[in-house]
């Protein structure tokens, strides 16, 4: 849909989904004079604060769910909660209206380049540590999309001669037409919303859709040491660059000495030793590793790379430390909701860990972690629906314990844990069975250890 963006005044927009991405999106339509309907099947007073923001701006909008009056559009923007699948998009499919994402429509404003940041885990590490190597290298920059800032909502912002750095999902992934990133970094593939995608086989699919607009001008910056994704880079248009190990090619990033290197047009240039990158934990030097490529392609200094790296301490609610009592320290790994996750979360320690897991299945094989519970895990406190799962795959293992909420988990935690142990949070699943999102999972986690200061 080329040259869209000029063409959006006066048109009929459905927005579906009052969430922060339908919320962005209806109001940057809005101004730029399309006629915005939005539509959300939570009722009124589940979100009294979007139905005052509709009214204070003067979008239409309907609660408690979608009506006929959706219909009446000449294309839909949907949010990335919305399945293709639903009744609803398979009815505006058959009247033959155009079907956007949120992602799709910001890009069509955007006056920067774009690196795009996708993946199964570390999206939102390696999309904020971007964002901090050109904050300090002077350059403009925006930090948007799935890392909760909706691309929508800041977009408005973007320079030409700035960048956006713009974390994207499957679910976003699924509804581009023409976003294009100058450069598109795909970090790694493991199981993970299969209960959405169906298959490894379509997730990886989708994940690569990243790629669908790049030219031999753009750059792809891809995990070397991740089968699937080396797979689904065979046939792209774009530049390849390779991190995590040492290839011949003379653009890749690696270890060499225990130290973070890259090679760009067979110049090698040392970053800093992995003892003094700011993000602990194996998968965070790759992570590493690809912000440096990526921000090197876009012109950042080594400097603000190297300085970078040292400096960024990560993200709430992914590795967090929380608080040492007694001699037992309390991480907050909420965002942990995955399997491959918790498989990296549990390789950063060398303390005995007290492990509280689960949450909503995503169709997960939790029995890949048993080798790493063996050998890190002391106890393991197992919570919601996914609790049965878990405690048939780690079956003989460990010695597990159930808790009713997150509360009786850390008191049970609180009471296990001996000086020298860690007490993780990290799930493995999806919160929606007990919490808003995993950011309401991980601050009642915090709130409930300051209750044991």
């Amino acid at each position: 849909m080329a040259g869209v963006a000029d063409k959006i005044s006066g048109s009929r927009v459905t927005v579906l989904g009052a969430g922060r991405s339908g919320m962005a999106v209806a109001k940057l339509l809005h101004n730029k004079g399309a006629e915005v309907f939005l539509s959300e099947k939570s009722r009124v007073d589940e979100k009294p604060d979007a139905v005052k923001f509709l009214e204070k701006i003067s979008i239409s909008s309907e609660f408690g769910g979608h009506t006929s009056r959706i219909f009446k559009a000449d294309w839909f923007v949907v949010s990335p909660g919305v399945p293709l699948s639903s009744p609803v998009i398979e009815e505006a499919k058959r009247k033959k209206i155009p079907i956007f994402g949120e992602l799709e429509v910001a890009s069509w404003f955007c006056r920067s380049p774009i690196i795009g940041i996708t993946g199964s885990n570390g999206k939102s590490t390696t999309t904020a540590l971007l964002g901090e190597i050109f904050k300090k290298s002077g350059r403009p920059c925006i930090v948007a999309g799935n890392i909760g800032q909706p691309f929508s909502e800041y977009v408005e912002e973007s320079h030409p001669d700035g960048i956006a750095v713009v974390e994207v999902s499957s679910f976003q992934l699924e509804t581009i037409q023409n976003f294009h990133p100058a450069v598109a970094v795909f970090l790694n593939l493991t199981p993970d919303h299969l209960d959405r995608h169906g298959s490894m086989e379509n997730y990886g699919r989708i994940k690569s859709q990243i790629f669908r607009n790049q030219t031999g001008s753009d750059y792809a910056v891809v995990n070397g040491q991740d089968s699937f994704v080396m797979k689904l880079v065979r046939n792209i248009r774009s530049k390849r660059i390779i991190f995590g190990r040492e290839s011949k090619s003379t653009m890749c990033g690696f270890v060499r000495d225990s130290v973070l290197t890259i090679r760009l047009d067979e110049k090698e240039e040392e970053i800093l030793p992995v003892e003094e990158l700011g993000i602990k934990g194996e998968h965070n030097v790759l992570n590493g590793l690809a912000a440096a490529l990526a921000a090197r392609m876009m012109d950042a200094d080594i400097d603000s790379i190297r300085n970078s790296l040292h400096d960024f301490h990560g993200l709430p609610h992914r590795m967090e430390f929380v608080r040492e009592i007694g001699g037992v320290r309390w991480v907050n790994d909420s965002k942990a909701t995955n399997v491959d996750s918790v498989w990296y979360a549990l390789g950063a320690f060398s303390s005995p860990i007290i492990l509280i897991a689960g949450g909503r299945d995503k169709d997960s094989d939790f029995t890949s972690l048993r080798e790493r519970i063996k050998e890190k895990v002391r106890r393991i406190i197992l919570i919601g629906e996914a609790a049965d799962k878990m405690e048939k795959a780690f079956k003989d293992l460990k010695p597990m314990l159930r808790a009713s909420s997150l509360k009786e988990a850390v008191g049970k935690a609180h009471e296990l844990a001996k000086a020298g142990d860690v007490v993780l949070l990290s799930p493995g699943c999806a919160s929606f069975d007990m919490f808003r999102n995993f950011e309401d999972r991980g601050e009642q986690f915090k709130a409930l250890i300051k209750e044991l200061w």
